[in-house]
Order: C-alpha cells, then structure tokens, then sequence
C-alpha cells in the first residue's frame, strides 16, 4: 500500500509538466507570433527589466554559489555522494516528493532546444519542489498556501541557506516566471538559467547525502 502511494506521488508530480508541454505544443503557432518581437518584460505595476541583464546577474550569482558547495565538497571529502540516478529514489527514502528531472538539468536543456520557455516553466515547477522538500527535511511547517519564495525567506532566516542562494533561486524563479508569463526566451538564455541553476542542485544533493544521520550509502552494482 505505501509503494503504492509512492507511486502515485510520482506520478502526480509529471502532471503539470505535461499539461504544460501539451498547451505549448497544441497552441505553439498561435502564441509563436505574439513572442517574437518583444526583448525585455514587464512586471506587474510597471517595474521593467532587461532579461539579458538579470541573466547576466543569475550567472554571477550561481558562480558564488558553486564556490560555497565546492568547499562543502571538500569538506565532506571521501564521503560517497548521492549519483543522480538515486536521487529520486533518495527523496522518497526521505518522505519528499520526487523530482520531474530526477535533478538532472539535462533534462531541462533537451526541453529548450525545442521550446526555451516550456523548459523553463518546468524548472520552475522543479525548484518549487525541491525548496518545499528542504523545509519540509529540516523541520519547517509547509502550507502549500504559501509561495516560493516565501519559504526561501524563511530558510534563509533560519540559517538553512545563504544570501546568495536566496538571491540565485529568487532571480531563477523570476525569470522562469517570466517564461511562464509568454515572454520569448532563446535558447541561450534558457540555457544559462538551467546551468546556472544547477549550483543549487549539487548543493541540494549534497544535502540529501550528508544531512542525515541514517548512514546513507550508494547503491553497489552486482
């Protein structure tokens, strides 16, 4: 019966990617003129911005980051790290949701060849996940009411997460959002967001692989 749930859970995480994936397809001539032209987007309240410019911004940021887990790497040196292949199956271990990529960004960028704005409204979905996985891990209470980047602030007050973590996922999100809004993304722009945002990945499987005290260990191949 649990393996049953499990699995439902999982399933249920692939819902909205696919829903999302059968709209852009089904209305893609339809929304392709709309995009084409416009090169900066415009928030709510009039607040615009350059999206090449908070690109630019979302790199530096994921820079600073893969500095922090590099040295936590090198901290934690000689203990096994979880391989994307069990991450999922991690997760669930944990009583989290799994992730649609199995955080692999791979994932992501096969989908941006195609269509840069589906890619990123999936790794949008993907980060929700995983920031509502890290609450729930270390103890916060997770009303599915609140947003985001609400439990971001709340990480980051509580010493979960550094400033600059805090500010790469907040600028990953808004660009992902913007994505989801209809404004047109090139492949290369989703391509630095998805690499980018990989610096909050590895620091979440490291994580996964050390934040426990239940002896994880990988799995041996016979």
């Amino acid at each position: 019966m649990e393996i049953a749930k499990l699995v439902l859970e999982y399933i249920q995480t692939l819902i909205w990617p696919g829903i999302v994936l059968f709209i852009a397809i089904y209305f893609k001539k339809e929304t392709s003129a709309l995009l084409g032209r416009i090169k900066s987007a415009k928030l709510p309240g009039g607040v615009s911005f350059d999206l090449n410019e908070k690109i630019l911004e979302v790199e530096a940021l994921s820079n600073e980051v893969q500095e922090t887990v590099t040295a936590k790497q090198e901290e934690h040196k000689g203990k096994p790290t979880i391989p994307l292949t069990e991450a999922n199956a991690r997760l669930i271990q944990l009583g989290l949701r799994p992730s649609p990529s199995g955080m692999d960004m791979n994932y992501y960028l096969d989908i941006a060849r195609q269509d840069p704005n589906l890619a990123l409204a999936g790794l949008r979905i993907d980060i929700d996940i995983l920031v509502r996985n890290l609450a729930k891990g270390i103890g916060i209470l997770v009303d599915e009411k609140r947003t985001t980047v609400h439990l971001l602030k709340k990480l980051l007050e509580t010493g979960h997460i550094y400033k600059n973590q805090y500010e790469l996922a907040v600028k990953v999100l808004s660009v992902c959002n913007q994505a989801i809004h209809g404004f047109p993304i090139t492949y290369g722009q989703a391509q630095a967001v998805i690499v980018s945002a990989e610096a909050l990945v590895d620091d979440y499987i490291a994580w996964m692989s050390w934040g426990f005290d239940d002896n994880w260990q990988p799995q041996r191949n016979s």
